[in-house]
Order: structure tokens, then sequence, then C-alpha cells
């Protein structure tokens, strides 16, 4: 399966700290000629792989900022463009939740309608996520009567939590309120990323987490992660632990060491990313999908330094770590933002290791 993530505005109603996602100046959205450029992309890619999945994560900015009509596009394309050529679909959503309402609860369950979720970002920290015009402390009210919505209409939703200096003497508490609230979601826990507003507003001197807080923070989760049962939704220590027990070899995608041919990013204008977080710091660009063709995608040099940094690393910089197999060096994106080159492991690698090293270093021999 390959998992697209679209963004089709880069515009939002909320004013995060620390978006990775802001860009300076009117805000752009997707033209219909654009995403049916993409569908036929990727179509052509899924053909190309001999797949007959493709995901699409509806990314932004806000999504939900999109017109009734561009919907309305986005299923007419998939049909005629994708299923009509035995492409299986499958559709989730990355949206601040705030412009839920019980008249967007229908297209929801539409774009949904093969087990697809919608993810979103929560902080209960004050003043870290904030909506425009609107007092503080009111996203997080909003939040939760959206959620509401979507538990009442029996829509599955996931709950990300970034990392920031702030958040760190509240790490367990912060994981079992979210677990208490939302039983039944899926948990994600990122560390800030070193771009977008944290980086041009100068945030991230006082947001911003070192490799060792990194590597002290997952194991606060991962201790209160295990005290509830080690529950499967909660990433990234399900995948970690699924691979250490012996158990299939299903890693995210910044762990992988093959994301380049399993996810693309696309921006509004209908640039090819090597990923979403990509298409936020615009780095890692195939090219337009209007202009780029499967083939082209295939054996672009993106794929081949994905392939070759996979390589290289594990003969200089990751040369005999016994938890190769549990990072392949990190994202890339996080390579770029900390060295300034993807030939480099993730400036979070210490923080890993010692992470590692703390919850299974003694079960592993050397």
């Amino acid at each position: 399966m390959t998992t697209v993530i679209i963004k089709p505005t880069d515009g939002c109603n909320a004013r995060c700290l620390y978006c990775s996602a802001a860009h300076p100046g009117a805000a752009k959205r997707m033209a219909p000629e654009t995403l049916e450029s993409v569908f036929r992309l990727f179509g052509d890619w899924a053909t190309i792989r001999g797949q007959r999945h493709l995901k699409f994560i509806w990314h932004g900015g806000e999504p939900l900022l999109m017109p009734e009509a561009f919907w309305e596009h986005v299923f007419q394309g998939q049909d005629d463009l994708l299923r009509s050529r035995g492409i299986r679909i499958e559709n989730g959503i990355q949206t601040n939740a705030t412009l839920i309402r019980p008249e967007t609860i229908p297209l929801l369950k539409r774009l949904l309608s093969d087990r697809g979720s919608v993810g979103t970002s929560a902080d209960p920290l004050p003043g870290i996520r904030e909506l425009k015009g609107a007092p503080d402390g009111r996203y997080g009210e909003v939040l939760n009567e959206s959620l509401g919505l979507l538990r009442d209409a029996g829509i599955r939703y996931g709950l990300l939590f970034v990392i920031h200096r702030l958040a760190l003497p509240h790490l367990a508490d912060i994981y079992r309120d979210f677990r208490k609230q939302h039983p039944s979601a899926g948990l994600r826990f990122n560390p800030l990323y070193k771009q977008g507003r944290a980086i041009e507003t100068g945030i991230w001197e006082d947001l911003g987490i070192s490799a060792e807080e990194w590597g002290t923070a997952l194991v606060t989760l991962y201790r209160a992660w295990e005290a509830d049962g080690r529950p499967g939704n909660v990433q990234p220590f399900a995948p970690w632990q699924r691979l250490f027990d012996g158990g299939e070899w299903q890693l995210s995608c910044e762990c992988s060491g093959n994301c380049a041919a399993t996810h693309f990013g696309v921006d509004p204008e209908g640039a090819v990313y090597l990923c979403g977080r990509s298409a936020d710091g615009q780095s890692s660009r195939f090219g337009s999908a209007g202009e780029l063709t499967a083939e082209a995608l295939q054996e672009h040099p993106i794929q081949r330094m994905v392939n070759n940094r996979r390589i290289y690393l594990k003969q200089t910089f990751c040369k005999g770590c016994r938890w190769w197999l549990h990072c392949h060096g990190g994202c890339v994106n996080d390579s770029i933002l900390g060295s300034g080159t993807p030939f480099a492991p993730t400036s979070f690698c210490e923080g890993l290791r010692a992470f590692f090293e703390e919850i299974y270093g003694a079960a592993v021999a050397t």
C-alpha cells in the first residue's frame, strides 16, 4: 500500500505556537484539475507497482476549510480515476477538528467509509494550541465537543501529542488522562520538530527538546504504557514492541528505512514531496503531479537517495548499532533539519539509543 498525504490548503483557522505547516502569505487551495492530476499519477503508480490499494490522508493546513464542492471532486475523481481501475481506496483525515459540526458528520462518514479515521492533535497545556480570533482556552473546548460528535457518530479517531519542553514534567499524567478520556482512540507521541513556525517565531528556543530529553520522555511514556497493559494502538511503542517480541515487522514510516516507496506528500499546488513533513518544509521535491509520470517517480533520484542513505548509514554512523532494525537511522526529514543532509542519522539518535538500551538492552545479546 502507498500512503499519499494531500494538503488541499495551507490555510488554517488555528494559531498553534509551533505549527510545522505554517507558511507566510495568502492561503492556497487546490484546484480541481490539480486534484485530477494527483489521482492520475498515483493511479499509474499503483498500477506499475502492482498495488491495488492506495491510502489518502487529507491534511493541511486545515482540510475542512475546503468547500463541499471540493470533496465532491474528491469522491468523483476517486471513482472515475482509481476505483474504475480496480484500485481500492482508503481515506483518512488529519484535522484540528474544531470545524466539525453535526452537519460535517455525513461528509466524514462518506469520506471514511472504508476503514478510515480522523486524526487530530491535542495539548492540555494552556496557550499552545489556540484558535484565531477566539479567547484563550476555546480550542480545547471546541475540540472536546467535536470528539464527542465523532464518538456519537461511531467515527474512529486518534490523537497526536507533540512533546515540547513545557510538557516534559507532565508526560505520565498526559498519557493517563488521554487514555482515560479516549480509551478507544489511537494515540501517538512525536517530538517537536525544528520546522515551520517553531523556527520562524523563535519559539524553538523555549519549547524545543534535545535528543537526551526525547529519550527520557520515551522512557517515561513507555512506563506509563506498560502500566496500562501495552495497548496496541499507542505509537511509537506498539510497533517497536512487536518487533522486539519477534512479531510482524511493520514500523512507522520514520523508522522503516524505505519511506520513499511507501509515502508521498502533495501540496495545494500539486507539488509532490517525499512525505507530508517534506511538503511542510518544501524539501525532497519530486516535481509537479501534472508533469510527473509514475515511471519518473519510481526512478527519481530521491528514491535512490533514500535507498543509498539506508546503505550508507548502516556502514558508517549506524555500523554495529544493535538497534538498527528498530529505527534504520530515523526520519530523513529529521536528518535534513538537524544536519543539513539526509546522510546522517536523525538528530534524536542518542535519545532513541538511550531509550532502547533502558527498555530492551538487558534482554538483547550484544
